[in-house]
């Protein structure tokens, strides 16, 4: 009972990484704790939908995975990613219907969407910690936690797009995006599961995780840019941002190095600790890395491209890997926008500024 609660302890925390997260991105029309609290509450329930069809529908005429390409590819996009991200969009769903009137710009919706998949994720940790011990915490604290507000977040852009883009005023976007966000959930899943797949299928899901990253990013940008209330005295600190998510998961590695020392020797629990410092914590990087990084343009929408979040920067003297994204922090400057200030010539025998004169910055 003991390991369960600090399980239960541990997956709550993963889930606040990112919820402190979008309240940190939140920056033109705050957002409560208590909406937060309320989505992500309805999200952990929504795990019992699946269970629900599980029990009564599929346990005895489903799908199952057999080693059959199409089945297994059909199993992993119908069976698991269509009705998980129905049961967290219908968790939303509950939530629109009682906090409609709190949801007033494109990243309401994509945070408490997002929120209600944290609960979601964060019931399925629990119950993977349990099953698999502790040394999967690190793995499922960015990969699956990341992964299921991804998914889920196709569905909100949906949405998004439904309301704040006029020219795809179509229910049908919804239906597309609902459809793209189980393909994707089932992809994830399939090159887990796959049996021709068991000794590899983790290098293709982390690189599939990857590319996600980069759209994930995106849709967070054009949410933030069509907000109604732009302005651009409100900054994103991209710096604080990676700070506060880097620190947040040297707790969680600090976690699952304690926890494995409860049925582990000192040798083997270091080895494990270097070991996801190594994988798990590349990933972090380039995923809080790409994440915290905003480009700040009203009434912006760009383009989703499927790219890794990364590149290879090369010159004569040598090659490097760099995080795709703005990287200058606006926060140096954006205060400054739209704010009144004196321009005086350097030299008094300057021909073109005689005396001082009154601006006002622009963007």
């Amino acid at each position: 009972m003991l390991l369960i609660l600090t399980y239960s302890l541990i997956s709550i925390f993963i889930a606040w990484i990112w919820v402190d997260y979008f309240r940190l991105i939140d920056i033109h029309n705050k957002n409560s704790l208590f909406h937060a609290v309320a989505a992500f509450l309805l999200g952990g329930s929504s795990v019992f939908v699946v269970f629900g069809v599980h029990a009564y529908a599929l346990d005895n005429g489903g799908l199952s995975i057999n080693g059959n390409l199409f089945n297994d590819l059909a199993f992993a996009i119908v069976q698991v990613g269509m009705l998980e991200e129905f049961s967290k969009i219908a968790a939303f769903g509950v939530f629109f219907l009682f906090f409609r009137n709190h949801l007033k710009e494109p990243i309401d919706y994509l945070m408490y969407v997002s929120i209600c998949a944290l609960g979601f994720s964060a019931v399925e940790h629990v119950l993977y910690f349990n099953q698999n011990g502790p040394e999967i915490i690190n793995g499922r604290a960015i990969l699956s936690t990341v992964g299921h507000m991804f998914d889920t977040s196709i569905i909100a852009y949906g949405l998004i797009l439904f309301r704040f883009k006029p020219e795809n005023h179509s229910i049908l976007t919804v239906l597309l995006c609902f459809l793209l966000a189980s393909l994707a959930h089932g992809i994830y899943d399939f090159f887990l599961m796959y049996p021709p797949l068991e000794q590899v299928g983790w290098i293709f899901t982390v690189l599939y995780f990857l590319i996600t990253i980069s759209v994930f990013s995106v849709i967070l940008n054009n949410s933030i840019n069509n907000s109604p209330y732009f302005s651009y005295k409100e900054i994103i600190d991209s710096s604080f941002v990676f700070r506060r998510l880097f620190s947040y998961y040297a707790v969680i590695f600090l976690a699952q190095f304690l926890l494995t020392l409860l049925d582990h020797t000192l040798e083997w629990s270091l080895f494990s600790l270097v070991w996801s410092v190594v994988f798990s914590g590349t990933i972090i990087i380039l995923t809080i890395g790409r994440l915290s990084r905003f480009n700040l343009i009203k009434g912006r929408w760009e383009k989703i491209k499927l790219e890794f979040p990364f590149k290879f920067n090369s010159d004569q003297s040598r090659s490097r890997i760099s995080i795709k994204g703005e990287n200058y922090n606006e926060a140096h400057i954006n205060p400054f926008m739209e704010t009144y200030f004196y321009l005086k010539p350097i030299s008094p025998q300057s021909r073109y500024l005689q005396s001082r004169r009154d601006r006002k910055s622009v963007v």
